[in-house]
């Protein structure tokens, strides 16, 4: 048997190939210039199986002739038979819910009693839970606070058991939780979750709360220059987290033309914490004042 072939060549091998391996109605394909032949190297008279695993060389033989004239080899590296993929359509993409006629559902299921229980063992008021528009979600067996986003258009509910345990309904996304009635006047406070807003607005602060610590950034900046507040004061969580977290939002808050504040809670970890401690407005009124204008750290 003669494997001699021109160096140029690329590797092969003269294993036997059954001739049915091109039935089905395929046929040769041509070599050319630009395509010789992968066992002598020549550019006419060969040929190659569609799929390119098959060489078919008129002069270098092996021990399987083809019936067309010249001998069968496989091409060592080519690439494998391409398979046919069977399209499998995706599933319709399911709408969102409709978070305001779900809130509607829950709101009917809210007894007055339940949510003056709930603030009491939160430590806040009623009344501020009452305007951040907490619902006792009963599918869930939870209490729901409805996310929105910076147009104020329900996106989510965050739920919380009784135990504490927080989660979202499925579906939602995270937003604000942005209370009724904001007066308008005075610093617009940042705080993170639901039960923190409560807090201030019970000290009587405009208040919006975050999903997390750095959630939310894009559409509290969006709050930010619609309700054109020129003062914006942060409470971040005082851990390494919400620090981070405060400092990122006052970043963007600043490069939007918005001069912020960053204050921490004092001797407590939260803003709610902070509160049942014993803060009162004069005190988170005079952290304010003494705390500077944010700005990024040099290096």
């Amino acid at each position: 048997m003669d494997d001699t072939r021109a160096g140029n060549a690329r590797p092969y091998d003269s294993t036997c190939w059954p001739l049915t391996s091109l039935s089905g109605g395929s046929t040769w394909i041509r070599v050319n210039r630009h395509h010789p032949c992968p066992v002598c190297a020549k550019h006419d008279w060969c040929g190659t199986s569609p799929d390119g695993t098959l060489a078919c060389c008129m002069r270098v033989k092996s021990s399987r002739p083809a019936r067309n004239g010249g001998w069968l080899h496989s091409v060592a590296g080519a690439p494998p038979p391409r398979i046919p993929r069977e399209y499998v359509p995706l599933p319709p993409r399911r709408p969102p819910p409709d978070w305001a006629a779900m809130l509607r559902r829950f709101e009917r299921d809210t007894r007055t009693g339940e949510v003056e229980r709930l603030a009491a063992t939160l430590g806040v008021s009623p009344g501020s839970l009452s305007r951040l528009g907490v619902v006792w979600a009963a599918p869930h067996r939870a209490w729901g606070f409805p996310m929105f986003d910076g147009k104020r258009q329900p996106i989510g509910i965050r739920l919380r058991a009784e135990s504490g345990r927080k989660w979202a309904v499925s579906g939602s996304r995270n937003g604000l939780f942005w209370p009724h009635g904001l007066a308008g006047g005075g610093p617009l406070l940042v705080a993170e979750g639901p039960t923190d807003v409560a807090a201030m607005l019970d000290l009587g602060y405009d208040a919006i709360g975050r999903p997390s610590c750095a959630g939310a950034v894009e559409m509290v900046v969006e709050v930010v220059q619609c309700l054109r507040r020129r003062d914006v004061v942060i409470v971040s969580d005082a851990d390494e987290p919400g620090i981070e977290g405060a400092d990122r939002l006052a970043k963007a808050l600043t490069q939007g033309g918005h001069r912020p504040k960053v204050i921490q809670p004092q001797q407590a970890e939260d803003a709610r914490a902070w509160v049942q401690a014993g803060a009162t407005r004069a005190m988170v009124d005079c952290v304010i004042a003494n705390a500077l204008y944010w700005r990024a750290p040099r290096g």
